[in-house]
């Protein structure tokens, strides 16, 4: 198979009768270990999300909570007994109802907050899988110094450390200023 991108040339070796993309290596030579090594990014995993299974969760330990906060509101209370079933004070029914609400709503609000935390590190990796599989497209290996390289950058990168070549931001380029500028 021939490939459709032209030779590069390699920056260590300065030759590119042994370069080749990248992504041809991967296609043309499946299960190799160079292919193995060079495999592109994987994504990310997909987002967790709140389901039945959290109000169930949160709903269960607001109620254990009320129950607790009932019993010890009716053990420590002094008004006089109620009509109400079990001849517990309306007092305690109130506490309960009142701890019941709040415990549900705060269980469930650090369940809240963790997916929103969860969900902002899951865009975080897709944002910078995307620029790695945007680079990981770009690599071009060369056969004779087995590395890596982006055409246009000035160093190759050993094949073990592909992973860190995509997922590393690329160097700035400093602008020169005026105060940058040397008196002559």
């Amino acid at each position: 198979m021939t490939d459709q991108h032209p030779p590069r040339v390699c920056p260590q070796c300065a030759q590119s009768d042994m370069t080749r993309p990248v992504s041809a290596i991967v296609r043309d030579e499946p299960g190799s270990p160079l292919a193995t090594k060079l495999a592109p990014p994987r994504s990310p995993g997909a987002a967790t999300t709140l389901g039945c299974a959290t109000l169930f969760f949160a709903a269960m330990i607001g109620i254990s909570a009320a129950m607790v906060a009932t019993v010890l509101a009716d053990v420590t209370s002094t008004a006089p007994r109620g009509s109400l079933p079990l001849g517990l004070r309306d007092v305690s029914v109130f506490t309960g109802i009142v701890t019941f609400l709040f415990v549900f709503v705060g269980v469930y609000a650090v369940f809240v907050w963790r997916q929103a935390r969860a969900d902002a590190q899951l865009r975080k990796a897709i944002v910078a899988w995307h620029r790695a599989s945007e680079r990981w497209q770009q690599l071009y290996h060369c056969a004779r110094c087995d590395g890596v390289f982006i055409p246009g950058q000035p160093s190759v990168t050993p094949v073990d450390q592909v992973l860190m070549l995509l997922y590393t931001s690329e160097p700035s380029q400093r602008r020169v200023t005026s105060a940058d500028a040397t008196p002559s």
